[in-house]
């Protein structure tokens, strides 16, 4: 696997050595990453790269509370004819022999936590870690290193697991390949402009998520290309995709907020007297306005 072979990644170098240490040196690996950095991206990139290795891949939160729907998801992928397997160890001896590399995204999801399905057990971890002696390897997807969480049984039993994975950080996404994105996504915008953009992108804490938030503003219409010029606009951009993180509100926010206690206001009679809030709700806006450039 080249780095050429992996040209429209979002990582390319990256995506391609760590494919190759999954397929050719048979690493199990924890690919460590906060959200927002394009996880979810890497392994849609890797089941990409095309070649013999069959790429499986599910999100352990969606699958958390149905662990037979996991092995199933599991299953289809292989496009294997038989019924599909009932364990994950039968699910490793039907691939015995083939190369095959299971991608478990938001692996976390079943760790520190006893709600979840009774099939996310200890013995679920163990045959994770069995998987390499039929062949097979395993990345699994966490926020924070696999060691620092433990399995938290339905009997309310923590225990520690024999799994065995190497520790892999995702890293930054440099201004080059944040600039590749930004050309892919908004192809429309011009090479200054794209620039910009990506300087913004790479130097943000989330940066896929940010750009994902900037690219559906440009689908609901908004015209780029001025916005990039306009002075404090990247600021305003990073506040109002803050708050649709749940960190903070917008000035429509705080309109409709105005809107609703005025509502209020007059359900009450209040009206018959002057609507107390005024000052400190438009003071609000105003505050909100000036921190978002002005608009």
């Amino acid at each position: 696997m080249t780095q050429t072979d992996c040209a429209q990644c979002l990582r390319p170098a990256f995506t391609a050595r760590l494919a190759r240490d999954l397929t050719e040196q048979r690493r199990c690996i924890n690919l460590v990453g906060a959200p927002g950095q394009g996880r979810g991206r890497l392994l849609a990139d890797l089941q990409r790269t095309g070649g013999t290795t069959l790429w499986l891949c599910a999100d352990l939160k969606e699958y958390r509370y149905d662990f037979p729907g996991l092995i199933a998801r599991l299953w289809d992928q292989t496009g294997l004819p038989g019924g599909q397997p009932a364990t994950l160890g039968e699910l490793a001896d039907r691939l015995r022999g083939r190369s095959a590399c299971l991608l478990l995204h938001h692996f976390d999801a079943v760790l520190d936590e006893p709600d979840v399905d009774a099939g996310f057990d200890v013995q679920f971890l163990n045959g994770l870690n069995a998987l390499k002696a039929h062949g097979l390897t395993l990345l699994g997807v966490t926020e924070r290193g696999y060691t620092n969480y433990v399995m938290v049984t339905r009997a309310g039993e923590r225990r520690v697991s024999t799994l065995i994975l190497e520790r892999e950080d995702l890293r930054p996404l440099t201004r080059g390949e944040a600039a590749a994105e930004v050309a892919r996504r908004l192809p429309e915008l011009t090479e200054a402009e794209r620039a910009r953009l990506a300087e913004w992108i790479a130097g943000h804490p989330m940066p896929l998520s940010f750009l994902d938030f900037v690219a559906g503003r440009v689908g609901d219409g908004e015209r780029l290309g001025s916005w990039l010029t306009r002075r404090n606009q990247h600021g305003r951009w990073r506040r109002e995709f803050a708050a649709r993180q749940g960190h903070g509100i917008t000035p429509a926010d705080a309109q409709r907020l105005r809107r609703r206690l005025r509502v209020w206001w007059r359900a009450i009679g209040g009206h018959e007297i002057r609507w107390p809030l005024a000052g400190l709700a438009k003071a609000v806006e105003r505050w909100l306005g000036g921190k978002n450039g002005g608009d």
